[in-house]
């Protein structure tokens, strides 16, 4: 049997117990440390994925329905300026159009119009909600086929938010949101209340029955008041029921009482 020394014994077993102290460590990180590489935890992952699926998330106020472009008449003559955005503003108008569209003047940020939006749309961006109502224009007939009729129609002084494509309608000139994809309405704007009606002049009471003859605005004459030439000599009767005659005094024609 060979026989070592004990020093190399010893210095054996240290580095036995070195190694196996390291394996332990990599294997276990001691409480409170954080691997630098952590493997992820499949466990875990699956549960989050499945959370994650049964939270609804709320749908982007700017996502925009391409599929509506199909039921466009005339695509052409809309320039894309934005594929895609959000207005906010107040309807001033609301009118149906005979190609089925809902034709919304909105008054909003002066950046959104043109020249030709001030001279022919009272300076508002003009909104079309296509295919909203009865089509009598026969060429938008088919392109306004299965389109639903789902969005909200405004009244005039609704503030409203609205998400379509931007664009300028090439045939007229101005700026649009068409086809607009969903139309908010977020308050309301009282209308002004009407002015007053100018006041008018009261029309004078009716003369008592039985008075005559009457002045020009229809009142009893009273004893004293001038009367007009033409009535010279003639009797009437007062207010009050007297007797009255036009006779000429100090060169005027005045009512006496009929002694």
């Amino acid at each position: 049997m060979t026989r070592y020394p004990v020093a190399v014994l010893a210095l054996a077993a240290a580095l036995v117990l070195a190694v196996a102290g390291c394996s332990s460590s990599t294997s276990h990180p001691a409480a409170g440390h954080t691997s630098a590489v952590s493997a992820p935890n499949p466990t875990a992952a699956s549960r989050a994925n499945a959370n994650a699926a049964s939270t609804p998330r709320p749908a982007h106020h700017h996502r925009c329905d391409a599929a509506l472009w199909q039921h466009v008449y005339h695509p052409d003559r809309l320039h894309v300026i934005h594929s895609c955005m959000t207005v906010r503003g107040r309807v001033d108008a609301v009118r149906q159009e005979p190609d089925g569209d809902l034709h919304i003047l909105l008054a909003t940020r002066p950046a959104l119009v043109n020249s030709a939006n001030v001279t022919d749309q009272h300076g508002d961006l003009v909104l079309e909600e296509i295919c909203q109502g009865p089509v009598t224009q026969t060429d938008a007939i088919d392109a306004c086929q299965g389109v639903p009729h789902n969005l909200t129609m405004p009244s005039a002084g609704d503030r409203v938010r609205v998400t379509g494509s931007y664009v300028l309608d090439a045939d007229h000139g101005w700026m649009e949101i068409h086809p607009v994809t969903k139309l908010t309405v977020t308050g309301h704007v009282a209308a002004a209340p009407a002015p007053a009606p100018a006041p008018s002049s009261a029309a004078p009471p009716p003369a008592p029955a039985g008075c005559h003859p009457t002045t020009s605005s229809g009142n009893c004459y009273e004893p004293g008041e001038f009367c007009p030439e033409a009535d010279a000599g003639m009797t009437g009767i007062a207010q009050d029921g007297e007797r009255i005659t036009c006779v000429l005094e100090s060169g005027r024609y005045h009512w006496h009482p009929v002694s």
